[in-house]
């Protein structure tokens, strides 16, 4: 598995994707999917490059919002075209994302080839914003053992101090980063969840428009998997 997807990330880099891989990869790990952020415009291209190697292609239609699911040689490519967060990604941030290459931490670790501070901020609010608790991603502890001393150096650097506002705002931020900093200092329980229920509730508190998407999301994504429109993957030809 490791050697396919190295091979797969040299196939972006080699023909300019642009792209920015949104969960860093633990290859001692059990692999579900590859998540990461692709630019809407390189997307025809990424299927040309796929089909051009040899990969057979398969798609489910959007489960979630910016999004789409492709299945290449039997490979689970998660695909948003923005960065965007909660269940659903009801909350989609029209801000380009870092594209950027991949690198080796480790042996088994592969993330984003960025500054650890932007690195920081984006894995830490897909841990926080997109599950019910921290232990349910696959590279949590990756992360515990990377930020539990120093993760609080980052919490206070300028970049995440501005996706923070972006997220919640100049007045929520502030509650927010609160949360974060109590959970870092309590040492990073990977089942805890009331830091994860606090943060998104944080998100929609005082924002009209964004809960009346997050229900409608609910409610929309939910009939299409009950009517089975998720089941099945389908031919790109």
């Amino acid at each position: 598995m490791q050697k396919r997807i190295d091979y797969l990330f040299s196939l972006f880099d080699k023909h300019s994707l642009r792209y920015y891989l949104l969960r860093p990869i633990d290859f001692q790990e059990p692999i579900k999917d590859i998540d990461f952020v692709l630019c809407h415009d390189d997307y025809s291209k990424l299927k040309e490059i796929l089909i051009d190697s040899g990969m057979i292609l398969k798609f489910k239609p959007p489960n979630a919002n910016s999004s789409i699911q492709l299945l290449a040689d039997g490979l689970l490519l998660d695909i948003k075209f923005n960065i965007c967060f909660l269940p659903r990604k009801s909350l989609v941030i029209q801000k380009e994302a870092p594209y950027t290459s991949v690198k080796y931490i480790s042996e088994h670790i592969l993330v984003p080839d960025i500054s650890e501070e932007k690195l920081f901020t984006f894995w830490t609010f897909h841990l926080f914003l997109d599950k019910d608790m921290p232990k349910e991603s696959s590279t949590f502890e990756v992360y515990k053992n990377l930020y539990q001393k120093k993760g609080q150096n980052y919490l206070a650097s300028n970049f995440f101090n501005n996706w923070t506002v972006t997220i919640f705002n100049e007045h929520k931020s502030k509650s927010a980063k609160k949360l974060l900093e109590n959970y870092f200092t309590e040492g990073l329980k990977s089942d805890e969840v009331e830091i994860n229920r606090k943060l998104k509730s944080l998100v929609l508190e005082n924002n009209m428009q964004l809960k009346l998407k997050y229900l409608f999301d609910k409610i929309k994504y939910g009939v299409f998997r009950r009517l089975g429109r998720y089941e099945n993957y389908r031919a790109i030809k």
